[in-house]
C-alpha cells in the first residue's frame, strides 16, 4: 500500500492497516481513531502533517510518517501535528516541505523566511522535494523511466513541485505548496519551470 497519496493516509484512521502476518480473531473489534474530532492531531490535520494511523494494542493512537517511518503516540487535545513532527524529526523530507511551512508564514499569512535554508529555491528544500518523489531508493515518479521527458522528478523539484498522488496507479498529481496548486497530466514535452503541464484528457 502507498502512503504517499493523502487520502489513503485519511482512510486509514477508519480502516488502519494490520501488522504484517496478524490473523483476525472471533469477536476481534475494528480499531478507529479513539479521539474526538475536537483534537487538533484528527485524522485530517495528522494525514496532511505525513502520518497514517497503524494502532497497536498498546497504543491505540499511534501514527507513522509515510516517509520517515517516525511512530509517534499518547497524543492530547492541543498537540499540532506539524509542529510535533518537526520537532521530533526535523530532517524529514515532509516536515522540512510541509510541517514547516505554517514556520515561515507571518500573522498575516504572508511568507517570511526566516533562514536562507526556508526559501523554496535552496538546496535544503530542493532535495526535500525530490524524496517526495521516492519511497526509500526507488523512484515512484510515474515519468522518471521515460528518456528525455520534460517533468522529470528533479526538474519538478526544482520547480517547487512535490509529488501529491491520489490512489491511482501512474498518477502524476505535483503540488506547490506555496500556492496550493495541484497540477497533473504531464507530458513529455512540458517544462514545469515554465510552462503549466497539458490539462488531462478526459
Amino acid at each position: 500500500m502507498s502512503w504517499q497519496a493523502l487520502s489513503t493516509r485519511v482512510a486509514s484512521f477508519t480502516a488502519p492497516p494490520k501488522p504484517a502476518g496478524a490473523r483476525p480473531t472471533r469477536g476481534q473489534q475494528k480499531t478507529s481513531w479513539p479521539h474526538p474530532p475536537s483534537f487538533r492531531a484528527n485524522p485530517a490535520t495528522l494525514a496532511e502533517a505525513g502520518f497514517y494511523y497503524a494502532p497497536s494494542s498498546s497504543d491505540l493512537d499511534n501514527v507513522v510518517c509515510f516517509m520517515c517511518a517516525k511512530e509517534l503516540s499518547d497524543w492530547e487535545a492541543e498537540d499540532d501535528p506539524f509542529q510535533i513532527h518537526a520537532v521530533k524529526c526535523p530532517k524529514c523530507p515532509w516536515v522540512v516541505v510541509r510541517c514547516a511551512l505554517a514556520q515561515d508564514l507571518d500573522d498575516e499569512g504572508n511568507y517570511n523566511f526566516p533562514t536562507p535554508d526556508r526559501l523554496p529555491n535552496s538546496r535544503v528544500l530542493e532535495r526535500a522535494r525530490l524524496a517526495t518523489y521516492t519511497k526509500g531508493k526507488e523512484k515512484i515518479w510515474p515519468h522518471d523511466g521515460t528518456k528525455n521527458h520534460g517533468a522529470m522528478s528533479k526538474k519538478m523539484a526544482k520547480a517547487g513541485f512535490v509529488y501529491t498522488p491520489s490512489s491511482t496507479p501512474d498518477d502524476d498529481t505535483a503540488t506547490c505548496l506555496y500556492c496550493n496548486t495541484s497540477l497533473s497530466g504531464w507530458d513529455a514535452e512540458d517544462d514545469p519551470l515554465s510552462v503549466p503541464p497539458s490539462p488531462p484528457i478526459p
